[in-house]
């Protein structure tokens, strides 16, 4: 099945919009995100990515990065029980305290489930690749495809990227091993992002003619 990824962005605009506090922002950004993810399943997605950061995310101020980090361990709580949770990423910029309650919701999530729902923490190609590079540099003859997909931080490639927010950027989030990936650039801001606006974006990606670099049929 196909392989979807979110790039969630505009939380802090929208707090700005509705006079309330960044916590209040992200706190509606992880109830939407628990909303999303069962709009995900209805399609018949197996996997759902979501790039909840970058790596330059981690240099905001130290209240600024509590308040994301912990949006996001509220959608793995709230959503790992019935579902196979999983994350990768740069896990060193990750706080320990946050990292140790990821792993504990990933290893009691259901492991049967046909539906992954996987965070990719401090996103950066730069940083994936040399890190891949570092850990089998002069351990083998050669570089791969397979062993660089094998140790990306997303394990298979990814079909459609929807951004939400309304810009039309990657701001270093791309998954590797995903380059024919389709992308999506949703205007609303994601607290604010409807069903309607998930399924005019799932008919644009899916009206696509995808030709992986051939000829048209």
């Amino acid at each position: 099945m196909t392989n979807l990824m979110l790039l969630p962005d505009g939380m802090r605009r929208w707090s700005q919009t509705n006079g309330v506090s960044l916590q209040e922002g992200y706190q509606a950004m992880a109830d939407k995100i628990v909303e999303f993810t069962g709009w995900v399943r209805e399609e018949g997605f197996t996997n759902f990515y979501i790039a909840t950061n970058s790596a330059e995310n981690y240099t905001r101020p130290e209240a600024a990065v509590s308040t994301f980090l912990s949006a996001f361990n509220d959608v793995a709580r709230r959503c790992h029980g019935d579902l196979n949770f999983a994350f990768s990423g740069s896990l060193d910029l990750v706080p320990e305290s946050y990292l140790t309650e990821l792993e504990e919701l990933r290893d009691k999530s259901d492991k049967e489930s046909e539906f992954t729902l996987h965070f990719v923490l401090g996103m950066s190609l730069s940083r994936e690749i040399v890190d891949i590079f570092n850990k089998f540099n002069g351990k083998v003859p050669a570089m791969t495809e397979e062993m660089l997909a094998d140790n990306a931080y997303v394990p298979e490639p990814v079909d459609y990227v929807i951004r939400t927010g309304n810009h039309i950027r990657l701001s270093n989030f791309y998954p590797l091993m995903s380059p024919f990936a389709e992308l999506h650039f949703c205007p609303a801001l994601l607290p604010d992002v409807t069903r309607a606006d998930f399924e005019a974006a799932l008919q644009d990606l899916r009206g696509r003619d995808r030709r992986f670099g051939g000829y048209p049929a």
